[in-house]
């Protein structure tokens, strides 16, 4: 299809998400089942998201709330799935948003063309992303992503940080290759400014996985290994 991007299916006919989510996983895309809209802020917390399969009847939250959610909190290109062929729910939903509508059970290949309609449309696919223990970073869109938190856009310099810690995992790295590396505003020559770039950015992701490690540096402990790493290193 030229293009494999981040999926997830929010119904709660499983046995049906998980029939259409093994047809476009075939077809390279990487796709999340969610059974509820918590589920789907849960995964969004995760990591980016291109496209959203939406089914409006679902216990507890109404799939035309979550799609008032999704339209408010970012951008992302959302398909309705829906068993109820009524042109006025169709209505509702194109009405507040959403940008394409398909009523179930649809033949998995049509499904598929208008998932490459819609990622053509909005020019989505794979992304860069960084994960942290309560957060994760999107380095191609320069977001924050949090759980129950709407996207935060991070500017060039703080992307650039993490970029350079995200690609030196495990390794200290001084505070002169990190100027080098992640050169901040013109003033921030100082180990001073260093130090306070990395404060602000632990403080906004909420990290333990950016270790302060004495009298050499930072370092960058993936989050499966974060635990107990702050503790050893950090002063």
């Amino acid at each position: 299809m030229g293009q494999h991007a981040q999926i997830v299916i929010v119904d709660d006919e499983v046995d049906l998400a998980l029939a259409y989510a093994e047809y476009l996983s075939d077809l390279g895309h990487e796709v999340t089942v969610a059974q509820s809209g918590a589920e789907l802020d849960a995964r969004a917390a995760r990591g980016p998201i291109d496209l959203v399969l939406l089914d409006l009847t679902m216990p507890g939250e109404r799939g035309l709330d979550v799609l008032r959610r999704l339209r408010a909190a970012a951008p992302v290109p959302v398909l309705i799935l829906t068993a109820n062929p009524d042109p006025i729910e169709r209505v509702l939903g194109l009405e507040l948003g959403a940008d394409d509508f398909v009523v179930k059970p649809v033949d998995p290949q049509e499904l598929a063309a208008r998932v490459a309609s819609l990622l053509r449309r909005y020019g989505r696919g794979r992304r860069e992303v960084v994960a942290f223990e309560r957060a994760s970073v999107d380095l191609t869109a320069s977001r924050l992503l949090r759980i129950g938190a709407p996207p935060e856009r991070l500017g060039p310099g703080e992307v650039l940080l993490v970029r350079t810690l995200a690609a030196h995992p495990n390794r200290v790295l001084t505070r002169d290759e990190l100027l080098r590396l992640a050169p901040g505003d013109s003033h921030d020559t100082l180990d001073r400014a260093m130090d306070a770039r990395i404060a602000r950015l632990r403080q906004k992701l909420g990290t333990a996985c950016i270790v302060t490690v004495r009298g050499r540096g930072y370092m960058f402990v993936p989050r499966d290994h974060a635990v107990g790493a702050e503790g050893a290193a950090h002063g």
